[in-house]
């Protein structure tokens, strides 16, 4: 079986995921705060490519029961409930609610993914629930791809942090060597970084433009390791809790 890191959408072809398992790192902040939403009992995420989609989705969904969230450019979509930021993501605002999430990386990398046989969301929040996907899916013979949703189209530091921390914790599989350059060269990148993680992750390129923007305050959340068991997988074309 093969273990490879896709250091960018750019490096995934979906007329290879039949028989993969995928998954998908936006550390900054997609997959923290999908995580965050179903952790808070969001009954689903929805992910759509653009905004537009979005509002026609959320048209068909019934308005108590459903909240839109976007965000372009680490900023919240004028005319949507909430952006992509964690903290918004309350049990208040989100529980027993379908959310159609639209961001400016981490959809569309789901978008691009949805044709694998399995399709999970990955971060530093949900570190052992994403490495036993994994693992799970080397055991039952898939091929796995580390998907880094990356910077509209370019490789980010944080996203090949995380990867390569998964490729870490599945050292000792015997189905996980490392089958590309990708996943050396994140799992190296971690190796270097791990004993001081969250100083590498706040220097990096993406954390600047959110403090920028004003989202400062979510990189710590981001960087937390560990503090949520929840698995979001795509499922029907939504994003469940496995």
């Amino acid at each position: 079986m093969s273990l490879r890191v896709a250091l960018s959408p750019a490096g995934l072809d979906p007329g290879t995921l039949d028989r993969q398992a995928v998954l998908m790192i936006d550390v900054f902040r997609a997959s923290t705060t999908i995580v965050t939403a179903l952790a808070n009992g969001a009954r689903a995420v929805i992910p759509v490519a653009d905004k537009g989609e979005a509002g026609r989705l959320a048209a068909t969904l019934d308005r108590d029961m459903s909240v839109m969230a976007g965000e372009r450019g680490g900023q919240q979509l004028a005319g949507f409930a909430l952006g992509n930021s964690p903290r918004s993501f309350t049990p208040e605002v989100v529980r027993g609610r379908t959310v159609v999430l639209t961001t400016t990386n981490g959809t569309a990398a789901l978008v691009k993914a949805r044709g694998a046989e399995r399709l999970a969301v990955g971060a530093l929040a949900n570190a052992t629930a994403a490495t036993a996907f994994l693992a799970q899916a080397l055991d039952d013979g898939l091929d796995v791809t580390l998907l880094c949703a990356g910077w509209e189209g370019h490789v980010v530091l944080e996203d090949t942090l995380c990867a390569g921390l998964f490729v870490d914790r599945l050292a000792s599989h015997p189905r996980a060597t490392p089958t590309d350059d990708g996943a050396r060269i994140a799992s190296s990148l971690y190796r270097g970084a791990q004993a001081d993680l969250a100083r590498v992750l706040f220097v990096a390129d993406h954390s600047k433009r959110l403090i920028e923007v004003g989202a400062g305050d979510d990189l710590s959340d981001c960087a937390r390791i560990d503090v949520s068991d929840v698995l979001p997988v795509l499922r029907d074309s939504r994003i469940v809790a496995a």
